[in-house]
């Protein structure tokens, strides 16, 4: 379906001009046509314009709610950028971000109203509850934006480092949507269900796609209830369903039945953030055959770089997939030079959904050279132009010289049965540098952490053993999926 819009408001104004009667929004008993959505952003707005001038930056911290999507085109709509917030920012995050960013106004609800007051904030700063204004009054002229504005600041999770504020503007995610709509053949029959959390670019990227279209979007709080999930899924026979990989293992292997029978109307399963193991892959193409079933590699500084389909490319699983026409992507050494096909090195991003600059970090910005996005990932390009992703540049654990990448040894301990989910690390050792240790979430904790040390030694190399294996009750990872690691690595600080 073609996209004709220029900024993030247009997604929402031009659906709303084209299918203004029709359901845009289903939250739990509710339903929002567009028409309904437009007016009472607009009067957001008007509220908004009051209070804010125009570039500034507004902090957005919000449950998944149909407020969320109010609040959000409400911000742009006075002229202002959203910094996202996600629900579960520490105390010490939150003041962080909204010092770094100069915010004055906090657009949220009375939940967080505490979380607020504990980040003792300056007076300076405004809580507005979103469940407090009064929207009845005027509708509002949207203030008049450009492509090349800032639209949204997202700060990445770094590991060691500093966090970085990325800076994306309306042109990138503009040009992110349409990359998504081409891929997946969006188009306004489509009915979507969102898990995630819209304080992410999985979760909020897919309403961008939605509203494009003049789709439907079901929203759900969280991924919690499964059953009420799949028995929406079956009831407004959605066709779109997005999930990260932990809620698709757990569907896969603990839910199969009602995944199978609920689903099977589906036209496409979209998932990102970790490589998949080709059990989960090949246990959903089974369950699903005939859904679209795809994946995609990104950054919140370049949002969908990569796509891949599985049912087409069952050759390539293990690849994140190959870049858009409008995306280019090499591969670079350690002196920024072009490695050939097949060899490992930085994996680097250009086109129009790369980020121009993060917001006040001169350092990071020295990430982006002529246009490309250093990523700190690493990976290499096969023959037929396929990506493949090997590991994070902080992430990679050098056993007494030897490099070893935690995804390959995560990988091979999700096969083994009773593993529900895993994640490696590098842990200091006086005589090897670092040793590999790995954490288990299982099934029973009658689980033997012997299991794992036997499947390891008969598949991989001596030195990409695990040294130590821990089971704890959850692996940690953000809301929307992303493994945490440098908490894992807290554990061994000690």
């Amino acid at each position: 379906m073609k996209i004709y819009a220029r900024t993030i408001i247009d997604f929402l104004d031009n659906s709303s001009e084209l299918f203004p009667n029709k359901i845009a929004l289903i939250f739990e008993k509710e339903k929002y046509t567009y028409r309904q959505i437009r007016e009472q952003s607009d009067r957001l707005a008007s509220f908004l314009s009051s209070k804010i001038k125009r570039k500034e930056i507004v902090a957005l911290l919000l449950s998944n709610r149909p407020s969320f999507i109010v609040s959000y085109f409400a911000i742009f709509k006075a002229g202002g950028v959203v910094l996202l917030l996600e629900q579960g920012v520490s105390d010490d995050n939150l003041r962080y971000r909204i010092l770094k960013t100069d915010v004055k106004i906090i657009v949220s609800e009375r939940r967080y109203r505490e979380k607020i007051l504990r980040s003792k904030l300056p007076k300076t700063v405004e809580f507005l509850d979103i469940d407090k204004i009064d929207l009845r009054g005027d509708r509002f002229k949207s203030v008049k934006i450009s492509p090349n504005d800032a639209s949204t600041i997202i700060y990445t999770s770094g590991t060691t480092s500093e966090p970085k504020a990325a800076r994306l503007r309306h042109y990138n995610v503009v040009e992110a949507t349409k990359n998504i709509v081409d891929f997946l053949k969006i188009n306004k029959n489509d009915i979507d269900v969102n898990i995630s959390s819209l304080s992410h670019s999985f979760g909020l990227g897919h309403v961008h796609c939605t509203f494009a279209c003049g789709a439907t979007t079901i929203l759900f709080r969280n991924s919690i209830n499964m059953n009420l999930i799949m028995e929406s899924i079956f009831k407004y026979r959605a066709s779109m369903f997005s999930a990260t990989p932990t809620i698709l293992r757990f569907l896969a292997f603990h839910f199969r039945k009602k995944f199978r029978n609920y689903g099977n109307h589906l036209r496409v399963i979209q998932t990102n953030i970790s490589p998949l193991e080709p059990k989960l892959i090949k246990a959903i193409l089974a369950l699903l055959p005939n859904v679209k079933f795809a994946y995609y590699y990104g950054l919140s500084e370049a949002s969908r770089s990569t796509f891949l389909t599985f049912n087409k490319n069952l050759r390539k699983i293990g690849s994140v997939g190959k870049p858009m026409p409008n995306v280019k992507i090499k591969i670079v050494d350690k002196k920024d030079k072009k490695v050939t096909v097949g060899n490992s090195g930085e994996i680097c991003i250009k086109g129009k959904i790369v980020i121009k600059d993060y917001y006040k970090n001169n350092k990071a910005n020295r990430q982006i050279k002529n246009g490309w996005l250093h990523t700190g990932d690493f990976g290499y390009l096969d023959r037929d132009g396929f990506l493949f992703f090997q590991s994070r540049r902080d992430d990679i654990i050098n056993v007494s010289g030897e490099k070893v990448s935690p995804e390959e040894v995560e990988e091979c301990i999700k096969t083994i049965p009773g593993v529900m989910d895993a994640a490696v690390v590098g842990i200091s050792d006086k005589f090897l540098g670092e040793i590999v240790k790995a954490y288990v979430q299982v099934e029973n904790q009658n689980f033997s952490t012997n299991q794992v040390l036997e499947v390891c030694r008969e598949k991989l190399e001596t030195y990409k053993i695990p040294r130590a294996v821990e089971i704890i009750n959850e692996i940690p990872r953000t809301d929307n999926g992303k493994l945490r690691r440098n908490i894992l690595r807290s554990y061994n600080e000690n």
